[in-house]
């Protein structure tokens, strides 16, 4: 400390020397500044001191934030109409509606000549289907009517296959053998005849002309036995297998065209059966886009789902960010919010808490709520809900903002108030009895 004090000294001196002008005026300055401090201190005099009683006391421990009143059942009315489409008319904003009461009515022009082409559509279509299936009922007639046919042919070759073999051949073969035996009878007196003859000529009873027309007489009868047995035999050999063979072809035949027949017709019917398929289930998607058509033409007249008083969406900020205006020639989209229906009969303030102070907040907490246009009156309420995420509107505006969106139901009965009202909530975390209170002035954070 010695050696700091001798090296001030000696920085001083040396001011001095190389710049006393310097000096003299830093000096001055100085001794100035210490008559203003001395008389200061001579005006003030000791400083007062302010001393608090600490006493015992309640104290309550809440959360105060503003938010705007909302209704508590709200319902959303939205066009379901597809695409887009003009506001040919709308309830006045702020009118108290009645369940099934007209609030808004889209333009359906577009609509109703899609809705005129698509019924001529399904006639046409319908027309289509009832030509198939009087088709298919008429292919499957003709198709019972051939098998029929068909199936008789071949039971008619059968018939004369089983006739051949059972009647005709057996007939024949028998009149074969038949007049074989009577050519061989004839043959016998025919040569019997012809030695009596001889015996007459050889005595002179019969004349020449009489043995030679016996003579002759055997030998026709001789052929017409070989003739009888050759066309026996040929008939054996030949006709009967051959005629067999025809008559087993027929029947074969006939069935392979009944088989065939029967496989043609199933194609056909088959066919006839996928041809109505198709016409049915063209009409039935025709019939559905009718159906929908019909149900779009029902949605361009919305009504009021609940009572309640009209707000349009767009006052209520919904389509602000948008720049959608909700009025009448308005352009509205599919599933876009047109009008809310607020039931003004329980209310409720929507408050945005801080991320600080909202693991505090829990459902069912008790809360005061005051109204901005009713500053002297103050209503019970209670904590409904707390969002699990942070408001993403308000995080749009300010991004580091985080702030959950909590309800608070008022619990008493209010006079007849509108929502977007302003308010405040003052929910309450705790209420200490009987501890120890100082001002907030005596409290500080380290």
């Amino acid at each position: 400390m010695k050696l700091n004090l001798q090296l001030l000294k000696a920085r001083v001196l040396d001011f001095v020397k190389h710049r006393p002008k310097t000096a003299v005026v830093v000096a001055l300055a100085g001794v100035l500044l210490l008559a203003v401090v001395y008389r200061s201190f001579q005006k003030s005099g000791p400083a007062v001191v302010t001393y608090y009683q600490v006493k015992r006391g309640d104290f309550l421990i809440s959360i105060v934030e503003g938010g705007q009143l909302k209704a508590v059942n709200e319902i959303s009315v939205r066009s379901e109409l597809e695409g887009t489409t003009r506001i040919i008319s709308i309830v006045p904003e702020g009118a108290f509606v009645k369940k099934g009461d007209l609030l808004v009515e889209l333009d359906s022009s577009d609509l109703r000549d899609r809705l005129n082409s698509q019924e001529v559509v399904q006639q046409n279509a319908q027309f289509a289907a009832v030509q198939a299936k009087e088709s298919l009922a008429i292919t499957r007639s003709l198709v019972e009517s051939n098998i029929k046919e068909m199936e008789l042919k071949v039971e008619f070759a059968k018939s004369d296959l089983e006739k051949y073999n059972e009647g005709d051949w057996p007939q024949t073969k028998k009149n074969k053998a038949t007049a074989i035996t009577i050519s061989a009878e004839e043959l016998e007196r025919a040569k019997d005849r012809l030695n009596w003859t001889k015996e007459l000529h050889a005595k002179g009873y019969a004349t020449k002309s009489e043995l030679e027309t016996d003579t002759l007489t055997v030998k026709r009868k001789e052929i017409e036995k070989a003739q009888a047995e050759e066309d026996l035999r040929l008939l054996t050999k030949y006709d009967n297998p051959k005629r067999t063979r025809l008559l087993e072809s027929n029947v074969e035949q006939a069935e392979k065209d009944l088989e065939r027949l029967k496989l043609r017709s199933a194609a056909q019917i088959a066919q006839s059966e996928a041809e109505l398929n198709s016409r049915n289930n063209t009409l039935e998607l025709q019939e559905t886009r009718l159906k929908l058509l019909k149900e779009q033409l029902e949605f361009t007249k919305i009504t009021a789902p609940q009572d309640g008083m009209v707000i349009y969406a767009s006052s209520s900020g919904r389509n602000s960010s948008s720049g959608i205006l909700i009025e009448e020639g308005a352009t509205v989209r599919q599933r876009q919010d047109i009008i809310l229906l607020p039931d003004v009969s329980q209310m409720m303030v929507e408050i945005r808490v801080h991320e600080s102070h909202v693991q505090k907040i829990k459902p069912d907490l008790a809360a005061y709520v005051s109204i901005d246009s009713l500053p002297d009156k103050q209503f019970q309420g209670r904590v409904r809900k707390v969002a699990i995420l942070p408001d993403s509107q308000s995080r749009y505006y300010n991004p580091t903002l985080k702030v959950y969106l909590t309800e608070v139901v008022i619990e008493d009965q209010i006079p007849d108030l509108k929502p977007g009202i302003s308010g405040r909530a003052e929910v309450i975390i705790t209420n200490l009895h009987n501890v120890i209170t100082v001002p907030i002035q005596a409290v500080t954070s380290v």
